[in-house]
């Protein structure tokens, strides 16, 4: 009996022990399953936390680079891009660069342009920012396997911020508009990424000798030298004479020749346009009132004034060559289209100048004018 009894303390010890080791482990699991779940939320957490201050410290580094010192923001132009793909229209791709720009702050001064690039040269971009007046220039490159894109700030006149996005396989052969877009935006935000970063790559440069080598010209420090440079910028009157001769065809016909003086005073309105009054004295006496503008290119050094004016002959007979055939071209108003040659000499210009003298009512009376001279601005 009182074996029996043993056994089944012994049997109900052993369950007993059993269940108590069965036991703890499970107990463990559940704590170690809830320890598990609070660090992988401080894990979330901390990573959400960590992007939102790059995202904040990202927009405040490119609105810093973007800011001039003056405190305006840069002006920033994105080109028309060079497109090797079946894309029909490219101006999706051009927004969605400009809003990706403006997404980090809304005064960030984005506009877009029609211009393109016939290469990507260092001469190409800087040539781009000289006739854009603009500090930044992006452009993109649309191939059928990848987009690039290039980002050229002439504040640090050597250097190109690149990236390339590869296409996946069904965009290279089946590239539609919301592809485009979608990597587009890649594009933008990964270059955005290097500029923001300074990963930039060198740009090819020819040598040049050092400045201490090359001779500096004599001219570039001469005070007068620039003013007689500027002159014509600057100057806001004009005088002019001149000695030429006149051929007039008058009432009856014939065709009389006389020598000329002419005198000429002009004001600058604007720019390159004068108002110019003039006196010349041939067979008649004519006094003269025109408009003139001033041609010019900075390739060239002769300029060319063309102009309209009105003219009045005189009644009076002191002249320099009385009309011997009795013309009656005084008393008479005209219309009077000119064209000046000028070239530059020193202070003055050489003056070459044609006149027509056109009566309003009638056509088979006129005055041919032809007056070499000289001009002097101030």
């Amino acid at each position: 009996m009182k074996k029996t009894i043993a056994n089944r303390i012994w049997l109900l010890s052993l369950l007993a022990i059993f269940i108590l080791v069965s036991g703890i482990p499970t107990t463990c699991v559940a704590e170690d399953s809830e320890d598990n779940v609070d660090e992988n939320l401080g894990v979330a957490s901390a990573e959400e936390i960590r992007l939102d201050l790059f995202k904040k410290a990202a927009r405040r580094i490119l609105n810093k680079k973007l800011t001039l010192p003056n405190g305006d923001s840069a002006k920033v132009y994105v080109l028309k891009p060079i497109n090797y793909t079946d894309l029909k229209t490219i101006e999706p791709i051009v927004a969605t660069i400009e809003g990706t720009i403006q997404s980090y702050d809304q005064n960030i001064d984005v506009r877009i342009s029609d211009q393109t690039m016939p290469a990507l040269t260092l001469e190409s971009f800087r040539l781009a920012v000289a006739k854009l007046n603009a500090e930044i220039v992006i452009i993109s490159v649309l191939n059928t396997s990848s987009f690039e894109m290039y980002m050229y700030d002439k504040r640090t006149p050597s250097q190109i911020y690149a990236h390339t996005e590869p296409l996946a396989s069904a965009a290279r052969y089946q590239l539609n508009t919301e592809a485009a877009v979608y990597y587009t935006k890649l594009l933008i935000r990964r270059t955005l990424y290097r500029y923001i970063r300074n990963q930039y790559y060198e740009m090819p440069r020819d040598d040049s000798p050092p400045l201490l080598q090359s001779e500096i010209p004599r001219y570039i420090a001469s005070s007068q030298s620039l003013e007689l440079i500027n002159r014509e910028a600057r100057s806001h009157f004009y005088v002019s004479a001149g000695l030429g001769a006149a051929i007039s065809r008058g009432s009856r016909a014939k065709y009389w020749n006389s020598n000329l003086l002419s005198g000429q005073l002009a004001l600058r309105v604007y720019d390159k346009l004068y108002l110019e009054g003039s006196f010349n004295m041939f067979a008649y006496n004519a006094v003269v009132g025109s408009i003139k503008y001033l041609f010019s290119n900075r390739d060239s050094s002769f300029r060319i004034m063309g102009g309209i004016g009105f003219s009045r002959f005189l009644r009076d007979r002191q002249v320099l060559n009385w009309d011997q055939t009795e013309g009656g071209l005084e008393n008479k108003s005209y219309i009077v289209p000119s064209v000046s040659l000028l070239l530059p000499i020193a202070d003055i210009y050489l003056k070459a100048e044609a006149q027509v003298y056109m009566p309003f009512r009638t056509t088979n009376r006129y005055v041919f004018a032809v007056m070499p001279g000289l001009l002097f601005m101030f």
